[in-house]
């Protein structure tokens, strides 16, 4: 199996990408692959136009930018890990830009086009309040299970609340991380 990881966090080395790693050491340890996309290293990126040319030519966005390989990796892969920070209450405006894209996977009929039983893990870390994180990474969660028939193995939601950068992870949280891991 190929898992895609999808980190949003423009800060390298933050909790999210670290825990998100860690999820995929897990992954990597039951025998699949991993390809990591650092979001932030995209050049060109653009909003869904809405504009549903998608619907009308099989899938395919008619945006040519960095996102497409991105979608196409999302679409050819067995499980994603999805990271994201939380700015203002909600996912952060990069990795909001890569869902909100995801609208390709959806026919007319407003059906996913993404094989079933995909599994998606879900890492939000939050500087704020712990229900923020847990809200967004449920909701996260929900968008993926309900639209795209998504399998959950798990998700993380982590406060970093006034914790320094550099300050590692709780162990607990990053064993927790490659349990995830290990049930794609």
């Amino acid at each position: 199996m190929t898992i895609v990881v999808l980190i949003s966090s423009p800060r390298k080395g933050g909790f999210g990408e670290r825990i998100a790693l860690r999820v995929a050491e897990g992954a990597e340890s039951a025998g699949n692959d991993v390809d990591v996309i650092h979001l932030n290293d995209l050049v060109r990126i653009r909003q869904c136009q809405n504009c549903g040319a998608c619907k009308m030519n099989g899938g395919k966005c008619v945006i040519d930018d960095d996102a497409v390989a991105v979608l196409d990796a999302i679409e050819r892969a067995d499980g994603i890990v999805i990271s994201t920070s939380i700015n203002f209450n909600s996912a952060n405006g990069l990795f909001k830009i890569v869902l909100d894209r995801m609208y390709r996977f959806m026919d007319a009929n407003a059906c996913s086009t993404l094989p079933k039983d995909k599994k998606v893990a879900i890492v939000v870390t939050a500087g704020a309040d712990s229900a923020s994180a847990a809200k967004e990474a449920d909701g996260l969660e929900r968008i993926m299970t309900q639209h795209f028939y998504c399998e959950s193995p798990g998700t993380i939601a982590y406060n970093t609340w006034m914790m320094d950068k550099d300050m590692p992870v709780d162990d607990d949280v990053m064993e927790r991380a490659f349990g995830i891991g290990t049930r794609f």
